[in-house]
């Protein structure tokens, strides 16, 4: 029984002595550790990133590896490497590919108590920036609608131009970068971890008659909770019903008028019961037969493929297909180690691509099989798509290919994700030994339409819809509204919304 005593002391030693480490963000890797991270990151997206020439020429993108690889002369911190990564990661013009921190670091980070936020979320298009929210509200002059020329004594054009080239996008699509800026607080976020927060940051503005004004912003911090005790539970955050989760992701809403009804698909995701879902939706429109149908789909970040197709079967009115071609560049990685289940996509991949005389390994079975329309409840009314840049990946897919069928209409701006096609599909993880940051890695590249020119550009709406400064000062959400306007213009009959 001695063994089973040394045994318990060797656990209770390792867990004190464990319990006990914590992490440093601060800590500073070595050169020769970057360097030997830096060489992986290059050498796994060099063999196995179907996209890595698609935008970019080989000569371009080793000019980005070199300079990239020239900030590696001293030691940096893991944030600080990061910064370097993720440029030379977005210039790949993948929206699929983004460099993410190591677990330990996202620990941390819920560790944290309060953090600071920069105070002003904005809404931005066309080099053109409007405060959507501040987080002070006491502040009477710096409000919604109010547009921002500079910040920080740098032109908005310029900051802006400087964030994009963090920000992954598929052929570097403006849209899609525009609309992640305007997304929370992902503006101050990206700001303040390349600049990080000077003593004070100045922004100059314009309110709504014109008068410019100028005004130093500070970091805000949520106020600590002092009245809860300490302890585990202190720590949970409430249990949100399942069902209300779901109505939060997917649902159906019915216009008091019985002209239109507004269906709101945020995700194509697997866990949100979509078979039943648009089963039981699509059921009810037939049978109160309604005329007319809103999706929105503008917060639709992508999800399962097969989800995507099983909504077109109940829009489209013809057989579809999901691409023209799609295809891995390879099967296997001489860094099967650092991609997360890599022995899980080599199997998949064997058992479900072809090698074809361009050397690459098609996925034939998509690039040929066309998917037949839903005969039971499929949808005859007219469809109204409301689309802009969050509007990605296999919603991107959706879109393009619902764009020229009978009955739909596409309303609102391009969408993020490329109308020529994006690199996806298996995107494993990959974690880089020394300094455990991680960063996706797609393994397929899909075209969804050869004929579409490969200029970066998101599907193009039929009728464009973008803000305007009015309508962020407003609140309005103009296109929505401008669906309805559609929806009274063509079949009248409503007379108040």
């Amino acid at each position: 029984m001695k063994w089973w005593i040394g045994l318990f002391i060797g656990i209770v030693l390792y867990s004190c002595k464990t319990g006990k480490m914590t992490f440093n963000p601060n800590k500073k890797f070595s050169p020769q550790q970057l360097r030997s991270d830096y060489h992986l990151f290059r050498n796994i997206l060099e063999e196995r990133h179907p996209g890595l020439y698609w935008y970019n020429t080989k000569a371009h993108m080793d000019q980005a590896f070199d300079e990239g690889f020239k900030q590696l002369g001293d030691s940096l911190t893991e944030q600080e490497f990061r910064r370097v990564l993720t440029k030379v990661a977005a210039q790949i013009r993948c929206g699929h590919t983004s460099v993410r921190v190591s677990k330990k670091y996202t620990k941390y980070l819920d560790t944290l108590k309060t953090k600071a936020l920069f105070p002003v979320y904005i809404k931005t298009w066309n080099d053109t920036v409007v405060v959507a929210y501040n987080i002070f509200k006491n502040d009477s002059s710096l409000i919604r609608g109010a547009q921002i020329d500079s910040i920080g004594n740098k032109p908005v054009k310029e900051v802006l131009d400087s964030l994009r080239s963090y920000i992954p996008a598929d052929g570097g699509n403006r849209i899609a970068q525009d609309q992640r800026l305007s997304t929370g607080t992902y503006l101050g976020v990206l700001y303040t971890w390349i600049y990080g927060w000077p003593k004070s940051l100045s922004v100059h503005f314009r309110d709504s008659t014109g008068i410019a004004h100028k005004r130093v912003i500070r970091p805000y911090r949520p106020p600590v909770d002092t009245t809860r005790k300490a302890g585990p539970r202190s720590k949970r955050k409430p249990r949100v019903p399942r069902r209300e989760r779901l109505l939060e992701e997917r649902s159906l809403q019915i216009d008091s008028s019985g002209l239109f009804a507004t269906m709101e698909l945020n995700s194509f995701s697997e866990h949100l019961k979509l078979r039943s879902f648009f089963r039981r939706s699509f059921r009810k429109l037939r049978r109160q037969k309604i005329r007319n149908l809103i999706v929105d789909l503008r917060s639709n970040g992508g999800g399962r493929v097969n989800n995507a197709h099983l909504f077109m079967k109940y829009l489209s009115g013809q057989p579809f297909k999901l691409a023209d071609s799609l295809y891995a560049v390879t099967r296997r990685s001489a860094y099967s180690r650092y991609i997360s289940d890599d022995w899980v996509q080599k199997w998949f991949m064997r058992f479900v691509t072809h090698k074809k005389a361009d050397g690459r390994f098609h996925f034939t079975w998509y690039e040929k099989h066309y998917f037949q329309p839903k005969k039971r409840d499929h949808y005859q009314g007219r469809t109204y798509l409301l689309s802009g840049g969050n509007s990605f990946s296999a919603t991107s897919l959706v879109i393009g290919g619902l764009k020229a069928r009978e009955n739909i209409v596409i309303l609102g701006e391009p969408t993020g994700g490329g109308a020529y096609g994006n690199s996806a599909l298996l995107i494993p993880d990959v974690t880089l030994p020394a300094t455990k940051i991680r960063f996706r890695l797609p393994l397929f590249r899909l075209v969804t339409d050869k004929d579409i020119p490969k200029d970066g550009q998101g599907v193009q709406p039929e009728v464009p819809v973008q803000p305007t400064v009015e309508d962020i000062r407003r609140g309005r959400d103009y296109k929505m509204e401008k669906a309805k306007e559609l929806i009274k213009a063509r079949d009248g009959g409503i007379t108040e919304y």
